[in-house]
């Protein structure tokens, strides 16, 4: 039987705050740690979050608390900061929700756990560096790059992951500009994919690297639930979500940004150039 996690804090008080749902889970949010993490200091970066955002605040309580079950389930660090994990806010036709998106770090540390993987990274590609891939019967599928220099202010051109099995050789996966741009999300440019741009790229070829190695049980999760909605709680541990699918009327909410429009707006905006 599908549960409102904030039923379980209504008992408590008539009308309880965020805050309050929030902290009521901490029981759930232990277990789900398993000692991996302090619950109470992930707590208190839950709650450091959400009192940045208003739209978060206001959020279907099912949707956040999901959010930040699923976080903890998978044992990352929420906080915009950190790149592990993002509470984001978003509207559904209408209505206030949150959405999660696991960022960069965070699919690096997943990856880790697998007892295969001894390590991954991701690099951008940059006008004007040296690049070039291929395969042969000597050294297989192969890649060749030579940066011009460690500038972050040329733009890129593409991006990298790779990762190095404990067994030998390596995987890797190398996205262009144009590919990563079409694994983007609708209304790209609200959230960390306006503000951490270049993470959240090579996020998206860790991403597309993930299906050629050995999942981890966490890994698998991520891949499945990154940026998608919390449909249904299953008691109050088990976190089960449904994809957005580029909804046009979805769009992420970024307060006191007044390029923020609603889909009618950007339609009506259009229709006049």
């Amino acid at each position: 039987m599908s549960t409102d996690l904030s039923t379980a804090a209504a008992a408590a008080k008539s009308q309880p705050t965020m805050k309050d749902l929030v902290e009521a889970q901490l029981p759930a949010i232990e277990r789900q740690l398993g000692g991996a993490m302090n619950s109470e200091a992930f707590v208190r970066a839950v709650l450091s979050e959400i009192g940045k955002s208003p739209a978060l605040m206001q959020a279907d309580p099912k949707t956040l608390l999901g959010g930040v079950m699923l976080a903890a389930q998978l044992r990352l660090e929420i906080g915009s900061g950190l790149g592990e994990f993002y509470l984001t806010p978003r509207k559904d036709h209408g209505q206030q929700i949150c959405l999660p998106i696991i960022g960069y770090q965070g699919f690096i540390k997943l990856a880790l756990r697998s007892e295969f993987v001894t390590n991954v990274q991701a690099f951008l590609v940059r006008q004007g560096d040296q690049f070039s891939y291929g395969a042969n019967a000597e050294r297989g599928m192969f890649y060749d790059w030579t940066p011009q220099d460690f500038e972050e202010e040329r733009p890129w051109i593409g991006v990298v992951a790779t990762a190095r099995m404990k067994s030998g050789g390596t995987t890797w996966v190398y996205l262009t500009r144009a590919q990563v741009m079409k694994r983007r999300p609708a209304y790209w440019d609200k959230g960390p994919w306006k503000t951490d741009e270049p993470e959240m790229v090579k996020k998206t070829a860790v991403r597309a690297l993930a299906k050629f190695l050995p999942k981890s049980t966490d890994l698998g999760r991520a891949l499945e639930a990154d940026e998608a909605k919390v449909q249904t709680l299953k008691g109050l541990d088990e976190v089960e979500v449904t994809r957005l699918d580029d909804d046009p009327e979805t769009y992420v909410l970024q307060e006191h940004d007044p390029m923020s429009r609603t889909p009618e707006e950007i339609a009506e905006q259009e229709a006049g150039r």
